[in-house]
C-alpha cells in the first residue's frame, strides 16, 4: 500500500473531505495523530462518536480543511445561531 501524502482524517462535515495537512504518523497529520492517541479519532480516520465536547469536535473536524470546502451560503456570515459566546 502506498504511503499517504496528506492526512487520512475524514471530516464528518460531509464524510468525504480529508485534512490537507502533510501526513506525520500512521497516515495522520500531527494534530489528528495526537487526537488519535487521545482516543478522539478512530483508527479508520473518523471522529470518535464518544467525544462529547462540541468545541473539541469542531476543532478536530475542521482542522486542515480549506475554507472553500465548507459551504456557508449567502447571508450566513456573522450568524450567531450557534449559541456560543
Amino acid at each position: 500500500m502506498p504511503e499517504t501524502e496528506t492526512c487520512r482524517y475524514i471530516s464528518s462535515y460531509d464524510g468525504c473531505t480529508h485534512c490537507q495537512d502533510p501526513a506525520y504518523a500512521q497516515g495522520f497529520c500531527r494534530f489528528h495523530y495526537q487526537a488519535y492517541q487521545a482516543g478522539e479519532v478512530t483508527a479508520e480516520g473518523y471522529l470518535d462518536d464518544r467525544l462529547s465536547d462540541q468545541a473539541r469536535r469542531r476543532a478536530i473536524n475542521f482542522h486542515g480543511i480549506s475554507p472553500e470546502a465548507v459551504y456557508v451560503g449567502p447571508g450566513s456570515r456573522g450568524s450567531s445561531g450557534s449559541g456560543a459566546g
